[in-house]
């Protein structure tokens, strides 16, 4: 049981451990390596995230404007 726990809190696995309800009911015991092979082969896609940093210049005008403070 820990061990379908463990494999149900991989990412978007839970809907699809629906499967052992179906082996339960069937009277068979669910098989976990089995299930863990199925489940745990997903690798999920890393998104390249890339990040535009401004020049430090383009802040000038905000430190000369009226009430700012340093």
């Amino acid at each position: 049981m820990v061990g379908l726990l463990a494999l149900a809190h991989e990412p978007a696995c839970e809907a699809e451990l629906a499967i052992v309800k179906e082996e339960l009911d069937a009277g068979r015991p669910p098989n976990l390596s089995t299930l863990s092979e199925r489940f745990t082969s997903k690798t999920a896609a890393v998104p390249n995230v890339i990040v535009a940093l401004p020049e430090l210049a383009v802040y000038d005008p905000l430190a000369s404007l009226e009430g700012a403070t340093a």
